[in-house]
């Protein structure tokens, strides 16, 4: 994306809590068999085991490398080596034009990166149903403190460019770079990111953002001093090299990384040739150490146009994997159609693109990055590229702005670019728990738009089986791990929008569930006392909706997955929100309000399940062939309710209308013939509100819910 468009379109933001533990010298040897590596299969990508994995992402942009239009709207630069940008190094020179000190700014910078991703952040992110991150990197925190000064030097002004690049070519020739990890800044932050993302079962992609000499003209991506000089300059494609050797040599063994993407986004390169030398150079020093790791190409274009760079084009093509960066504004409009076809075969935003090219080729496709536009816009992508099996990744987490915008969350101002009065003050916002979610959150976050991460049922270890649940067909006592107290219906209740609450075991049947199977993995949870099922209130998707009991109803609402945590424990997800079980506050006391809240790993959202019998009552169900002859509509009525009945014979239905407090307020008898049957009942006369329609079958008893409006 060009860097006019890209100022307006391109990438997101989100929160923080705790400081980043420095992790000096981890980085040589860190081996990690938590989960089976990924591999290619085909047009799939896949585990050990042959499970199919989409990986659907969150990019963690604007912590290593900062774009200018992520660090304020509208903020016109600095001027670098003769020319004004929006780069790190011009939020660097700000800085220095402010009288700050190289050592002061230096400091900040250590500061921002401590603060800006932390475990919390990653929690966070993994509690929305996201499956990996996306790490991009600059290459100057490979860099010793001391090279990486040089390179400040040139922002300052106080060193040229050429006098950077010749030290650079020394440091080369004489072997001094990428041999002292303990002073890389980069090790620190991919071996938290990979501890964090592990705890979560998550993968991390390395993204080599910003690269020596930058990928092309657009100067933020790469925090550019002069563009195109990576394809103009020898020394930087050689410096590339051997820090991606580095790089693989660290991390070869570990299976926490997914993918290594080589180059960030070639821009306006001189031509795609060069690109694939470039790359080719790069894949064969990975390959030759032994390293299998899925490798990501990207082509010119921002990673669109890969003419020149199709896989037959490599001499090592195993483990390829091809990615694009999907994004839609002014002068280049794309619409989310899975068919949809745009520019040449090679040119791989549109998504019937990327599924041909993937049939032609027979390579995995993933887009590396999208997002920067409307919530309905994110959401399609989002949704219909995991549709056709194309893993994606959202850009990206959090921004400085002072209102909502297309990233996952904002940080609020002072700016870094307004100088140091506000730094301390930045130091605290970046925190996980100051900034503020945007509404992009519920656009695009896998678990609130029915996302899937592993189609065939696999999972992050990369195991044949999932750890099994609670048996379907017994009773349960269903209690909290963060007090141990036991979920019940409030007063014994029967009545529909009874309180559910935790209290101390008693044994009582208001604190006993029965699951019953309700299809597709999911269960509907009934109380044994009042033979209702468990519900949120609304229905609604918002953290903080109780959970109450009511009478059957085919919706989402009352169906619930179950899900092992590891630890004995499971997480109760409702099919509706994508939100978990959790007792408010995370209280231990008894009569503490159950409701729902996106899952955070909390003990409050972890529950036991303790077998206490097969059912001794037959709880009142029917078949989905019996479910499917009752059709109420409208929903909505004013004056009179109609519904449709559909009869295997003649017979005669009992018709009951029920209030929120479970007091009938309307019976009837109707007698219906084989066939279909149309049927009315007058409700001029009942207060407005929501009801249930009850229709007593020979079979069983159907239930609808209705809402009286005036």
């Amino acid at each position: 994306m060009n860097t006019i468009t890209s100022f307006s379109l391109r990438r997101m933001a989100r929160r923080m809590r705790q400081a980043l533990l420095l992790v000096a010298g981890l980085g040589m040897a860190q081996h990690a068999d938590a989960q089976s590596f990924l591999r290619a299969d085909g047009q799939r990508i896949v585990n050990a085991s042959n499970q199919e994995v989409i990986l659907n992402g969150m990019n963690l942009g604007n912590w290593a490398v900062q774009e200018g239009y992520m660090m304020k709207v509208g903020w016109p630069g600095a001027t670098i080596n003769g020319a004004t940008k929006q780069t790190q190094g011009a939020v660097k020179k700000s800085l220095y034009n402010a009288g700050m000190t190289d050592a002061a700014v230096e400091t900040f910078y250590q500061n921002y990166r401590a603060n800006f991703i932390t475990k919390p952040d990653i929690d966070y992110i993994a509690s929305k149903g996201f499956n990996c991150v996306r790490l991009p990197l600059h290459y100057e925190l490979f860099l010793t403190p001391a090279q990486r000064a040089v390179r400040s030097s040139v922002m300052r002004g106080t060193v040229s460019y050429d006098s950077y690049v010749s030290q650079l070519t020394g440091w080369y020739n004489n072997n001094q770079l990428f041999t002292d990890p303990a002073n890389m800044a980069a090790l620190a932050m991919i071996d938290n990111t990979l501890a964090w993302a592990q705890a979560n079962n998550m993968y991390v992609v390395l993204d080599m953002h910003a690269v020596p000499g930058s990928q092309g003209t657009d100067a933020n991506i790469a925090d550019q001093i002069v563009a195109n000089d990576l394809w103009n300059r020898q020394i930087n494609q050689d410096v590339l090299n051997r820090l991606w050797s580095f790089v693989s040599n660290c991390y070869k063994n570990d299976a926490r990384v997914a993918m290594y993407d080589l180059i960030n986004e070639p821009n306006n390169a001189p031509s795609n040739p060069q690109i694939k030398t470039v790359t080719e150079r790069l894949i064969n020093t990975i390959r030759n150490q032994g390293d299998n790791h899925l490798i990501l190409v990207e082509g010119n274009g921002w990673g669109n146009d890969f003419n020149y760079l199709e896989p037959f084009n490599f001499s090592n093509r195993s483990n390829l994997v091809y990615n694009s960066h999907r994004y839609s504004g002014t002068g280049y409009l794309m619409d989310n159609g899975v068919n949809s076809t745009g520019g040449g075969p090679n040119d791989l935003r549109f998504i019937g693109n990327l599924r041909n090219f993937r049939t032609t080729h027979n390579v995995p496709i993933w887009v590396g990055e999208t997002g920067e536009n409307t919530d309905t816009w994110m959401r399609d992508a989002a949704k219909n590229l995991n549709s056709v099996g194309i893993g994606w990744c959202h850009w990206t987490y959090k921004r400085f702005e002072d209102r909502s915008n297309p990233a996952f969350m904002h940080i609020n101002p002072p700016y870094v670019v307004d100088g140091p009065a506000g730094l301390n003050q930045v130091l605290t916002n970046i925190r996980f728990a100051n900034c503020v979610p945007n509404t992009t959150v519920a656009a695009v976050s896998p678990n609130q738009n029915g996302i899937v991460n592993y189609p065939g049922g696999g999972n992050y270890n990369g195991t044949s089986t999932v750890p099994s649940g609670p048996t379907i067909g017994r009773i349960y006592q269903i209690s909290c791990k963060n007090g141990g107290k036991t979920m019940e219906v409030s007063a014994n209740s029967t009545v529909n929008g009874g309180r559910v609450q935790q209290w101390g075991w008693a044994q009582a049947a208001s604190q006993k569930w029965k699951l019953v199977d309700a299809g597709g993995g999911y269960v509907r949870i009934v109380n044994l006392n009042s033979n209702k099922s468990l519900d949120i209130a609304g229905p609604s998707t918002a953290d903080g909706a109780k959970a109450h009991q009511w009478d059957w109803l085919s919706q989402d609402s009352q169906y619930w997955k179950i899900e092992s945590n590891g630890d004995g424990t499971y997480r109760i997800v409702n099919k509706f929100s994508g939100k978990v079980l959790d007792v408010e506050n995370g209280s231990t006391a008894d009569g503490a309000a159950i409701h729902q809240w996106t899952w955070g790993g909390y003990n409050s959202q972890r529950w036991w399940f303790s077998d206490q019998g097969a059912a001794r009552t037959a709880l009142s169900t029917v078949s989905p062939e019996m479910e499917a002859r009752l059709q109420l509509y409208p929903t909505t009525v004013q004056s009179e309710m109609t519904f449709d009945y559909t009869a295997d014979r003649a017979q005669q239905l009992q018709v009951q209308l029920v209030d929120v407090l479970g007091r009938s307020v309307l019976r009837s008898e109707k007698s219906v013939q084989a066939g279909a049957n149309h049927l009315s009942c007058s409700v001029a006369a009942l207060p407005a509100g929501v009801y249930t329609l009850r229709v007593l079958t020979p079979e069983g008893q159907l239930q609808r819910r209705l809402l009286v409006r005036r």
